[in-house]
């Protein structure tokens, strides 16, 4: 069975993503591997949530191995999330749950079976040991309930986070993209009940080297802006944005993933 894998990492383009690729394709010769990226900040969950999130859902029943894990080896539960669109493996600590919900989230087990592991397995590497094999046999078609049991706990995650009050909104950066774009947790639609392309808007960052206020368009597109123009927008995957046209809103304003922001009207 030729079946869609992709591998989402915090471990670089290095042998241990090999060694889940050899792995994978000694239970499934066919499988067909998509590296959606190895480049997640080690240890940055909310990091590696996004990226999954943005691009699983174009994997049409894929099978999604997720892979920040700096619980490994701990009691922490190794997942299958079993959704209408595909499924997802990989440690129990959030990093999952936006892109299962995305995917239609209907069951949730947990690994348990060891025939379906490598033997033996390392408690340092269970991407290798674990959720590799577990994910190769999910493509040959063995069911999720063979391979663990059913749970009802698990550690939640959300990617939407919006506090409103009397004209403003509050959130917090989520993800800087390699263009320094820096996206937000306010979604599209909280966004459009106070703004239209061509507003303006105030913004408050926690910046490192103190807080930032700046008043920014809010534009369909960066190429709506002037050149080097630092502006607002909304990403491709619905979340709020600042940007720099044909420049890095990251270099510019000096923040990191995790800030707050506030939206002020």
């Amino acid at each position: 069975m030729n079946k869609v894998i992709t591998l989402a990492t915090d471990f670089g383009w290095g042998e241990y993503v090999a060694q889940m690729k050899g792995v994978i394709l000694s239970i499934n010769p066919k499988a067909a591997i998509i590296d959606i990226t190895h480049s997640i900040k080690p240890q940055n969950i909310l990091e590696g949530a996004y990226i999954i999130y943005s691009v699983a859902p174009y994997y049409s029943n894929g099978i999604h191995v997720g892979v920040v894990d700096p619980g490994v080896g701990t009691e922490r539960k190794g997942l299958i999330l079993e959704c209408k669109n595909g499924f997802l493996v990989g440690p129990d600590n959030g990093l999952l749950i936006p892109c299962a919900r995305n995917l239609g989230l209907k069951k949730i087990y947990k690994i348990t079976e060891r025939a379906y592991f490598s033997d033996p397995v390392s408690n340092t590497f269970h991407a290798r040991d674990i959720f590799a094999p577990v994910a190769s046999h999910l493509s040959l078609g063995v069911l999720a309930e063979e391979i663990g049991e059913l749970v009802d706990e698990y550690v939640n995650l959300t990617l939407e986070y919006s506090m409103e009050k009397e004209n403003t909104l509050e959130g917090k950066i989520i993800f800087i993209d390699s263009f320094g774009n820096l996206i937000s947790s306010l979604p599209k639609k909280v966004i459009e009940n106070y703004l239209d392309f061509g507003d303006q808007v105030k913004i408050e960052l926690e910046g490192m080297q103190g807080k930032i206020q700046k008043n920014l368009r809010f534009l369909k597109s960066y190429g709506f802006g002037e050149k080097e123009e630092l502006l607002s927008t909304m990403s491709s995957s619905s979340f709020f944005e600042i940007s720099v046209n044909q420049g890095n809103a990251k270099k510019l304003l000096q923040v990191e993933v995790g800030i707050p922001i506030k939206l002020r009207f």
